[in-house]
Formats: C-alpha cells, structure tokens, sequence
C-alpha cells in the first residue's frame, strides 16, 4: 500500500508539472490581425516571477509577479514571431510562441496611414504643441510650438548635443505608478559639402537632471531608474522637469552644416508592477532638440546657442518619436537621415 501511495504521488507530481505551462490564447498561431491587437497569455503553475513579451526576439512588454498577460501590441504590416516567457526565481523559464501577420488595415478597415521617415521628423516642427508644459512662461516661444533659433548657423561653434526634456503638463499629472521610458537619443548630422549624413550621438542611457520648470534656478539629481531592457525611465513634476543629453558632444565643422537632426523615443511604463497601472491618467510631454558648443571638452558657455526643438507632444503607452530639425519636409525627402522608426508612432 506504501508503494501505491508514493506512485499515485509520483505520478500527481509528474502531472501537476506537465500542466505548468504557458498558454496563448489570442491571438491563434498563424492567425492575421489588424493593428492594434490584444495579446492574451496566460501561465498555469505557481505564480512565476514576471511574464515578458518579445516580439521578434525583442522585449516588449514585462510585468512581475503575474501570471497572465492582457496588453495592446501595435506592430506595423509583417510577419511577427511572439515569444511569451514566464521567469522563476530559481532561472527555470517556461514559454509559448505563436506566429502572427499583422495586415496593412486598422480594426476599422481603412488602410494604415504609412508616414515616411521625412514627414514624421519634419511633422514635429509643425504646428502648435500639442499641450503646455507646467510651470513655463506663455511668453517662451517654446512653450507654444516648434522653435529654430540657431539652425544651420552655429556661430562658429565648434561641437553640438542632442537633448531632450520630459515635463508634466499644464493641467497636472494624476498618474503616480507612471515613468516615462527613453531610448534612442540620436544626432545626425548632414554635411554640406558631400550630402552624407554622419551620425554623430546615439545613446539609450543619456545623462541628466531635473531642472526648475523655467529653467530658473540650480539643477537637482533627477529620478533615473535603469529599466531590464539597458534603457532608462525618469519622472517629473513638483517644479522640475527632467532634461536629458548625452554624456559626450559631437564635433562638427561650423563651415560644413547642411542640417541637423535630434530625436529620441519615449513611452509610457508601469512604475511599480504590484500597483495599479494608471498609464491611461498619465499627463507627460516630451521633445527633443539640440545645442552648439564652443568645443567637444571644456565647459559651454552662458545660454549656449540652440540650434531648436521640436514640438511638445503626449507621451503614450506605445513608443513615439520626438524630434527636431533644421530642414524642411521636401528637404527631408529629398536625402532622409538613415532613420529607422520601424513601430515608431509619429
């Protein structure tokens, strides 16, 4: 009889691990779907450590201490290889995979807008901000849309940086679970002289700090947190917004400067998993721009020239781009920077 019971255990164990498994359920394998689609995993066992997406080998999408998923994916026309993957606490992984194609219509059935690299740059230097950043003057010029100060023009300035600022909106922040995520700060450079573009920042671990609103005033450590991606997060609010830059300059040829180019992606993350997700409240803005400097070392100077910034646009829960420019659309489409927005919203 002691024998039958340890089988019978045995043999309860052996299943109950078999059915520790995850489980997709929508979409099917080789199904196509419109974008955006809801991903619906599930894991049945023991609560794992966190639950992660990938989407062609690449994370999308983390949560911890879950063990089901229920997230949008907005993924451009393709086919699509989704990996959902339960992490242990003692290493062991567990995960489902399902092919998709997402098709060139939306849910409602039109077609998907296709916006080219030169629209979606060059879109960010037109028209008003999309809101107003909290606790800055109506009577800066940026403060209501697009600006180019500089431009083309660095003075004889030697070195430029890429830069971007995160701020809370006019009409406050509700959200407190929510962190703004940053990646790819990037500047390009086109040269006069031969029409190459040249790459001269790119960084998803800027450096930076929380500055007062107006910029009046000493600068505080800001709230930074690195994400498991390598990329960063930050915060902003209570008087201070979050500006951010690369940890070196780019050196440039004043005679040489055909048009510049800043940008970066942002997008809205969960701050604590094990609170409630209040993305949908979040009221954040971002834009990107840049700045010459007498030389690539050494300290700047008093109100270093700006070469311009883009417009202040919402951050969402989708990554989206945020730039700026010295050049005009046609200019844009004539010779594109090397740009690669591939599920980049405008």
């Amino acid at each position: 009889m002691k024998t039958l019971l340890i089988l019978l255990l045995g043999a309860y164990l052996v299943s109950g691990q078999a059915k520790a498994r995850v489980t997709i359920t929508s979409p099917s394998n080789g199904a196509t779907v419109t974008s955006p689609f809801q991903l619906v995993a599930s894991y049945h066992g023991a609560t794992p450590e966190s639950m992660s997406v990938y989407v062609n080998g690449t994370l999308s999408f983390q949560n911890q201490g879950v063990s089901s998923i229920d997230t949008p994916l907005t993924l451009t026309p393709g086919s699509y290889t989704i990996e959902v993957l339960a992490q242990h606490q003692n290493g062991r992984t567990s995960e489902a995979t399902i092919e998709a194609t997402v098709s060139a219509t939306t849910s409602a059935g039109n077609p998907t807008p296709t916006t080219s690299v030169a629209e979606q740059i060059a879109a960010d230097m037109q028209g008003a901000n999309e809101g107003y950043p909290q606790g800055v003057p109506l009577s800066y010029d940026w403060a209501n849309g697009p600006v180019i100060d500089m431009g083309n023009n660095s003075d004889g300035q030697q070195a430029i940086t890429s830069w971007g600022v995160v701020y809370v909106a006019s009409q406050g922040n509700p959200a407190t679970n929510t962190r703004v995520n940053i990646q790819n700060l990037q500047l390009y450079f086109l040269q006069k002289s031969t029409g190459k573009w040249l790459l001269l920042q790119n960084t998803s671990t800027p450096d930076g700090e929380a500055y007062p609103d107006d910029f009046q005033g000493n600068s505080i450590p800001g709230d930074v947190r690195t994400e498991p991606d390598g990329t960063i997060s930050v915060t902003a609010g209570n008087g201070y917004n979050f500006h951010f830059y690369p940890d070196s300059r780019g050196s440039i040829n004043p005679n040489d400067i055909g048009g510049i180019v800043a940008l970066f992606e942002a997008r809205l993350i969960v701050g604590n998993p094990a609170l409630p997700d209040d993305r949908s409240i979040a009221e954040y803005l971002c834009s990107a721009g840049a700045d010459y400097y007498p030389s690539v070392t050494g300290p700047g100077i008093a109100n270093n020239p700006s070469v311009g910034n883009g417009k202040m646009k919402y951050v969402k829960s989708e990554w989206r781009s945020f730039a700026m420019t010295t050049l005009t659309e046609s200019q844009l489409a004539s010779n594109p920077p090397p740009v690669n927005f591939t599920g980049i919203l405008p």
